[in-house]
């Protein structure tokens, strides 16, 4: 509802906002990463591509039709645009998607280490339980593919090698769950090199979800 009230000068300032953060907090780099947002019913504003995320002005965004991805308005969305179309289809709920390459957690798929699911009740609340979808190649029809089967009940998604999808209700919380996914990780190497990561249990992980529950009446 807060996304068809915002207008699309309002929504573009926003996009541009969340790619300088994304910049500044070294979860992408150069020309990396793409972001987006519903605008109305029926379209998308998206990241042109190509581009440096940390220096858009809000006239380069692209507004496509969310139906086909073809541009309506500004020069040539991302080379990524089929996943967040991708994404788009399989989750109504999601208004933002930010797409980003977040070190420590793409470094965790290299490794073969399993995402930081159960470490920190921040994880529990602000990710949900991360996916791992196989290593895609970057900008071509392999990545909507190999993203499509966790879509429906992940709000994160790590891509092996190659980065991480957030979907949010807005793109704050986009923004917020990406941030959160890359200091997680961070914990977790660190916990890893200090010794021991030991995981919440069960019972704490359900306890931190209804606190957290109860916060949000």
């Amino acid at each position: 509802m807060a996304r068809a009230a915002a207008s699309e000068a309002q929504l573009r300032r926003e996009l541009v906002d969340t790619c300088r953060q994304l910049a500044e907090r070294d979860l992408i780099g150069a020309g990396e990463g793409n972001v987006s947002c519903r605008l109305g019913q029926d379209r998308l504003l998206v990241t042109p591509a190509g581009a440096s995320k940390g220096s858009l002005r809000t006239g380069d965004l692209v507004v496509v039709e969310l139906a086909n991805g073809k541009a309506r308005r500004g020069g040539r969305a991302s080379s990524e645009l089929p996943m967040h179309l991708a994404a788009y289809a399989s989750r109504p709920d999601a208004q933002a998607v930010v797409h980003a390459h977040p070190i420590t957690a793409i470094a965790l798929t290299v490794a073969g280490v399993a995402p930081p699911n159960d470490l920190l009740p921040e994880a529990a609340v602000v990710l949900g339980e991360v996916a791992v979808a196989r290593f895609a190649t970057p900008g071509t029809d392999e990545v909507p593919r190999a993203i499509f089967p966790f879509l429906a009940r992940h709000d994160v998604i790590l891509l092996e090698r190659h980065g991480a999808l957030a979907l949010g209700r807005t793109l704050r919380e986009a923004l917020d769950r990406m941030e959160t996914l890359e200091r997680v990780s961070r914990i977790a190497v660190f916990s890893r090199l200090l010794g021991r990561a030991e995981p919440l249990s069960k019972d704490a992980i359900a306890k931190v979800l209804q606190a957290a529950a109860m916060e949000r009446q």
